[in-house]
This record gives C-alpha cells, structure tokens and sequence, in this order.
C-alpha cells in the first residue's frame, strides 16, 4: 500500500509540475508580447539610393503583438533584394515597406506592400493641401468625423472615429518621400485599414466631414472611451478648461 500511495503521489506531484511549466511559459509569452516575429533588419547603415543586398540584411524577432503592417518580414527577403533604399537607412534598425524606393517602371508593385488581410483606401482633400506638404508615407493619422446628429437632440459632434492608422501612401507616391514635383499633385491620402474600417469611414464620408490629426509615427497608444465633441464644449468655460489638461511637452526637437 505504501509503495502504491508513494507511485501515485509521484505521478501527481510530476503531472503538476507538467502543468505549472506549461503555465509558466504560457504566461511569460504572453507578457512578452507573444510568439517572436521574424524581421528583417539592417546589419550595417546604407546610403540613400543604393540597392539592398542580403549582406546588409539580418534577420531580427520582435514580439508579435508589437508588430506593424509597414516592417519587412524576413520571409520577404526575396522581394526587397536589389530594391534601392529611398532613405539613408542605420545599423540594427528595422527594415520598413516605406525605406525602400519606387519608380515610375514598378507602380504597379503597389498592391503587393498590402499586409494580407488589410486594405489600402484612398481618402481624397486631407493630404497635401491640409499638412502643406508635411504628410508622408510611414505617418500615422488620427481620423475625426464631424456630422449632424438627427432625433430630438439635432446638434453637430465630432467624434473620433479611428486612431493610429497608417498612411501607406500620399498623392501617387508610396515611398518614404513625396515627390513634390508630380504634375498630377493628388491629394489623396491612401491609408492601410481593415475591412470593418474601410467600411466605417465609407459610411462616415456620406453624409459627415472627415479630419486628419497628425500624430508620431512610434506613438502607437490607443485612447479609450474618447467623448464626442459638440458647441458646448467649445462655448462653456468649464468643459473648455477640461479639454485644455494635456501632457507637459518641454520642447519640440
């Protein structure tokens, strides 16, 4: 009986010790980010100009819930080589779909920076006549929407209505510069969106006003439960001082 209860005490005692490191490491993935991602990076710093070749590249994991649609994976080297990079690009940074160039002979490889499972949608009047020029593939946009509300409480609000989407393109250039002197000089601003957004600033452009608001291309931060704006808040005191608390910056580089 003693050997029974000692062998079955055993087995318990190793079974939970099969559960705890199956917990363990489940839980260490998961505060880390999730499983690595294999990207690819820069081994050295190259020159703006010239083409990517595979001694320049390394491969570099990051953990896939830090992961952005504009990164190259390390599966894409095939179609990176011998691409020219459009910027001067430095050692161990990530290689982005929007450092390398693009030329009037290879436009239609547009489609091909798409992420499976995303879609680019072009939104016409809020690129380069409302930033001056200062929008570029790589941004990231805050969308507002601005419209009448219909019912007994008729008013105008703004609400946000999507936040840290990516420009994936400005006007016909989709490349990390603009090109200034296009003689088209769209003012298209294509994002990088999913489905159900594409769907949503569909809807919101029927009948409402659509603004960008510029925000830095690492602030990657969601704010929830966000209000919606209307004239009170602009004409009465109160709410105006609320809106008016932000972050202390001490100066702009």
């Amino acid at each position: 009986m003693n050997r029974v209860a000692m062998l079955a005490s055993l087995v318990v005692t190793v079974i939970g010790f099969v559960l705890l490191s199956i917990y363990v490491r489940q839980f260490q993935r998961e505060a880390s980010g999730g499983d690595p991602v294999e990207l690819l990076a820069m081994r050295q710093d190259v020159a703006a100009g010239a083409p990517l070749t595979e001694q320049m590249l390394v491969v570099r994991t990051l953990p896939e819930r830090y992961l952005e649609g504009r990164q190259v994976l390390a599966s894409d080297l095939p179609r990176v080589l011998g691409v020219r990079a459009s910027i001067g690009l430095e050692a161990n940074q990530t290689l982005l779909w929007t450092d390398l160039a693009t030329t009037s002979h290879d436009r239609s490889s547009f489609s091909s920076r798409i992420p499976k499972g995303m879609r680019a949608m072009s939104v016409a009047g809020l690129g380069r006549r409302a930033f001056g020029n200062l929008m570029r593939p790589g941004d990231r946009v805050d969308v507002l929407l601005t419209k009448a509300k219909t019912g007994s409480e008729a008013r105008v609000v703004t609400v946000p209505l999507l936040q840290n989407i990516l420009v994936l393109a400005v006007g016909s250039s989709f490349g990390a510069t603009v090109e200034e002197d296009s003689p088209l000089r769209s003012d298209a601003v294509t994002l990088l969106v999913t489905i159900d957004q594409a769907s949503l600033i569909a809807q919101a452009r029927r009948d409402g006003a659509l603004s960008f608001v510029l925000r830095n291309e690492d602030d990657l931060e969601i704010n929830e439960g966000l209000a919606e704006t209307d004239d009170s808040d602009v004409l009465e005191q109160e709410k105006r001082a609320r809106r008016q608390r932000r972050l202390r910056i001490e100066r702009v580089d």
